[in-house]
């Protein structure tokens, strides 16, 4: 088998595929992983950020811990999507990164320490010229 590609995904682009809303190019590698061509990763912090705005009622749903629960379910149980949490070589990276805001930085170092690109609309990760991004 050939060299398969990682991707990170952060909050927005787990949200959008929740919602089936993600713009094409981000939706094909979605759809490239459901078909084992290419491994997603997710990291905790993304997972802590979408379990808070489902509790802040952010996404409009009528009982935020049953979405919750079934979110988490569906990715535990995924073939497609691993959890991923930050090592040691990851903090190094995070140190060395220059990306201001807290949740992006430890996203942005677990893509860099995997080679990973991070499917994100996130202008600020996408301006930063160290990190490979997909979205549109």
């Amino acid at each position: 088998m050939g060299f398969m590609k990682d991707y990170v995904v952060d909050t927005i682009a787990l949200v959008s595929y929740l919602k089936d809303d993600l713009p094409p190019q981000a939706n094909k590698i979605f759809k490239s992983a459901e078909q084992n061509k290419c491994k997603l990763l997710l990291p905790e912090i993304v997972v802590g950020e979408f379990i808070y705005i489902s509790l802040k009622g952010r996404l409009k749903a009528s009982h935020p811990k049953s979405l919750i629960m079934e979110v988490l379910i569906s990715l535990n149980t995924s073939r497609y999507i691993s959890f991923v949490g930050m090592d040691v070589e990851a903090w190094e990276e995070f140190l060395a990164l220059n990306i201001p805001e807290l949740h992006d930085r430890m996203i942005c170092s677990i893509a860099s320490t995997k080679d990973a690109a991070v499917i994100t609309n996130d202008d600020k990760i996408r301006k930063n010229q160290a990190i490979e991004t997909i979205w549109d």
